[in-house]
């Protein structure tokens, strides 16, 4: 683990083996549901959880007014909740469904759903998918929808790049803008969306095994998403709850680069942009 203060070894350890035995054990603890037990390593099946949503997401609903308040800080959009992104985290060729985990990059990953508050706390984590399923796809197959569809009388949006459809409760970026006040916005939104990948770099400069940097994780998917979970609810831990964690500064005293955006990723069918034209014109005329 690398942190930007000194830490015991033996506290390290400890952290790390207590949050992975609490995924591998498939209790809930700190808002992570863990695998079932009882089978082989092997890849994901559809009877997986290795889906988190943090326990604490009801105290962060009950503070939506300072949820807004930090990210309309970042790029001046009003009643954004949180910023959703994917990220790819290298494994080796699974022994089974190999093609099924292989990115558009040409290596095997999981492509990992997240989505971020404004001060880089990991508010979901979706770690089931193999590195060849779109975003769009995990978005629809996540409890995002049905979380944001609960806190829809509150007016909130989640922000996302042109990988996801635009939806009543989520704001993506207008393709091919032809007004100042769509350029505004677009403009805005990319400020305020680069949360999520300023956190996927503090995530893997905290925790280099999610990181490629020439290495893949030698585990099963299944091992891999666990992994992927535990280092999640770790990172939350580092940002909120251990005192001998905190660093000046909102990255702990980590050098952690804006993961690169990937400008290869597909874009889908708008489905809703009702409530995006409608912002553009009450926020950026």
């Amino acid at each position: 683990m690398v942190v930007g203060v000194v830490i015991a070894h033996e506290r390290c350890v400890v952290m790390g083996v207590l949050v992975m035995e609490v995924v591998a054990e498939d209790v809930v603890h700190a808002g992570v549901s863990g695998d079932e037990t009882g089978r082989e390593e092997g890849d994901v099946e559809e009877g997986d959880t290795v889906e988190a949503v943090d326990v604490g997401m009801s105290a962060w609903v009950e503070d939506l007014p300072t949820v807004k308040g930090d990210f309309y800080a970042l790029g001046h959009i009003p009643k954004i909740t949180g910023a959703i992104d994917g990220t790819h985290v290298a494994l080796v060729s699974p022994r089974r469904s190999e093609q099924e985990y292989r990115n558009r990059k040409s290596y095997h990953s999981m492509n990992v759903q997240m989505v971020c508050l404004a001060d880089q706390y990991i508010s979901h984590v979706n770690a089931k998918f193999p590195g060849s399923v779109h975003d769009a796809y995990i978005l629809r197959n996540s409890s995002s929808p049905y979380v944001m569809g609960q806190l829809q009388s509150h007016r909130v949006w989640l922000i996302g790049d042109s990988g996801y459809p635009n939806l009543s409760w989520l704001l993506t970026p207008v393709r091919n803008p032809r007004t100042r006040a769509e350029e505004r916005y677009n403009e805005a939104h990319g400020q305020t969306r680069r949360i999520i990948e300023r956190t996927f770099g503090l995530l893997k400069a905290r925790f280099r095994c999610l990181h490629m940097t020439g290495v893949s994780l030698y585990y099963s998917p299944k091992k891999v998403c666990q992994i992927i979970v535990a280092c999640c609810m770790l990172h939350n831990l580092a940002l909120r709850q251990v005192p001998f964690l905190q660093e000046d500064g909102p990255a702990g005293g980590l050098v952690a680069a804006v993961e690169p955006v990937d400008s290869e990723e597909e874009e889908v069918e708008e489905e809703d942009i009702d409530d995006r034209n409608n912002a553009i014109q009450q926020y950026f005329q």
